[in-house]
């Protein structure tokens, strides 16, 4: 979790122990506050200045509780002010209390908090003043604009200000790690499923192959055996490489994620793999040469297995299974067309759900299409364009 607190702040070895020991920093801010006090008291006294003295000390004393309590720290150096007035008329000994007071509300708690902090503040001293005068007529005005009270309030504001800034950051940069590792798992799904459900569909296709032709054709069946270890091998590869990305730390998974789908066969390999498993595929390939963009070849292989693995499971029957690509230079579009007919009404999907979706992803990376759906003269297409000067080319792998 990041800490907002300690975005920008100097991380040298006197902040540190400043921020460890908050005890030292209360009572410096009661030693400055009492301090100017006292220099104000000697500045504008023009006899004995105990009693003012000694208002200026009380005034600063709650200053030891601004960070546990600062609106009744304001409240308190208020109502000593009003009590000095009646001490000590015309001295303004208490505006750097209440200007640190206010410093500690306004960086801390709420605005509307902070204005009636500042209001009582300002104003039990007046109407102090105001008592004064109705029954001694002495004459004695408070600032109710007090320079000092404000400049402290200000400096408050502005730090509450930048904390919030600050947290606002964290709170950002927080969110993007989480949707870096929501994608992450995505990213990992997706390679599971193209390794397990690929693979196991085509070793399954082998094994059924080698079982059923042992009779008429041993060399076809020993062929399928040899090809079914190969995938099987493969596939056991694969997993051990994305078992591997999921013990690393983030960073280490995050760019062995980006390279991991580009270490792929061809797609001729590909094309190779299904018919040994029995899926009678031809690859026609049309117009330019693709690009040397690993991240584009990924997501045509990605593609084509996905395709090629649901016309092993359902085009049932099937003669022909072709793979066409074509390029112009400006799009990549990929068509794979079957001319099986569908698994009986009741069969068992076997299928998660994930494939054709899955390929709408891979061409919404390239801001592609995508289509699929049953031929009228039976079979089944499944088409996906990717455009080459467009799209985000975020690595769907």
């Amino acid at each position: 979790m990041i800490d907002a607190s300690d975005l920008g702040r100097p991380q040298n070895a006197v902040m540190r122990w400043v921020r460890e020991r908050p005890v030292i920093i209360d009572v410096l801010v009661v030693i400055a506050s009492l301090s100017s006090s006292l220099l104000s008291v000697s500045l504008a006294a023009q006899r004995t200045p105990w009693p003012s003295i000694l208002i200026a000390c009380a005034a600063s004393a709650p200053l030891l509780w601004r960070r546990r309590a600062p609106f009744v720290t304001v409240c308190a150096t208020a109502l000593i002010g009003a009590v000095g007035v009646w001490i000590s008329p015309g001295v303004g000994a208490l505006s750097f209390p209440l200007a640190f007071a206010l410093y500690s509300l306004a960086a801390t708690r709420s605005f509307p908090r902070t204005v009636l902090g500042y209001a009582i503040g300002v104003c039990a001293p007046a109407l102090s003043a105001l008592g004064l005068w109705l029954t001694d007529g002495q004459t004695f005005s408070p600032l109710l604009l007090d320079p000092v009270a404000l400049v402290g309030l200000s400096l408050g504001l502005a730090v509450k200000n930048r904390r919030q800034r600050q947290e606002a950051v964290a709170a950002l940069l927080e969110q993007q790690l989480e949707n870096a590792r929501v994608t992450e798992r995505s990213r990992i799904t997706a390679e599971m499923h193209d390794v397990v459900a690929h693979s196991i569909s085509i070793m399954i296709a082998l094994a059924d192959g080698a079982s059923t032709g042992w009779e008429k054709h041993p060399e076809r069946s020993a062929t399928a055996l040899r090809n079914l270890g190969g995938v099987g091998r493969t596939a056991l590869i694969d997993m051990r490489r994305i078992l591997h990305l999921l013990r690393d730390n983030d960073a280490d998974l995050a760019e062995a994620l980006h390279r991991s789908g580009h270490n792929l066969p061809t797609l001729d390999e590909l094309v190779d793999v299904f018919r040994s498993a029995g899926l009678p595929v031809r690859l026609i390939r049309v117009g330019n040469a693709l690009p040397d963009d690993p991240t584009l070849a990924t997501s045509i292989y990605r593609i084509s297995q996905e395709a090629l693995t649901n016309a092993l499971r359902y085009a049932a029957g099937a003669t022909r299974v072709d793979v066409r690509l074509e390029s112009d230079g400006a799009a990549v579009s990929l068509t794979v067309t079957d001319d099986g007919h569908p698994p009986t009404s009741g069969a068992p999907s076997q299928g998660s759900g994930r494939g054709l979706q899955g390929i709408a992803e891979r061409a919404a990376a390239y801001e592609g299409t995508t289509s699929s759906g049953q031929l009228p003269t039976g079979g089944w297409r499944t088409t996906a364009t990717l455009y080459l000067d467009h799209g985000s080319r975020v690595d769907p792998s």
